[in-house]
C-alpha cells in the first residue's frame, strides 16, 4: 500500500502453498514477443487455505515466494544432495471483499520482484 489510507478495496490474499496440490493447478501460456512463458490458475478446492491482510497500511510489507527451484513439486531429478523445500511458489491475488464499504478508495500498491541467490 502506498496510500496514507489503509487498503479497503481489493486486499491481497495469499495461499498456503502446502494446501494446493499440483492437481489443482491449471497452466496457461503468456506470450511475449520473444518467448512464451507460463503461469498458473488454481481450481477451487475447499482444502485450499487462504489468508489476507485486512486494512494493510503503507508501513507494512508482504514478502511472498514467487518461485523456488528447489520446491519439491517442480524440482528436476532431486538427488540425495539436493535439499527440496515444501512449496515452490505462493498463489496470490487481490479479491473483492464483501465487507468493503461502497465508497472505499481504490487500492494503490507497488509490486517489487527481487531475485535471491544463496
Amino acid at each position: 500500500n502506498i496510500s496514507p489510507e489503509p487498503v479497503l478495496k481489493f486486499p491481497l490474499a495469499l495461499s498456503d502453498g502446502q494446501s494446493c496440490p499440483l492437481e489443482d493447478l491449471v497452466v496457461f501460456e503468456i506470450r511475449y514477443s520473444d518467448r512464451i512463458g507460463e503461469n498458473y490458475f488454481a481450481r477451487y478446492s475447499p482444502q485450499h487455505k487462504w489468508y489476507y491482510y485486512p486494512k494493510a497500511t503503507r508501513d507494512e510489507a508482504v514478502l511472498l515466494k514467487v518461485w523456488d527451484s528447489r520446491g519439491k513439486a517442480f524440482c528436476k531429478a532431486p538427488d540425495k544432495q539436493t535439499e527440496t523445500v515444501p512449496v515452490t511458489f505462493t498463489l496470490h491475488s487481490a479479491f473483492d471483499d464483501p465487507a468493503t464499504p461502497p465508497d472505499a478508495p481504490d487500492r494503490e500498491s507497488i509490486e517489487v520482484r527481487t531475485i535471491v541467490f544463496y
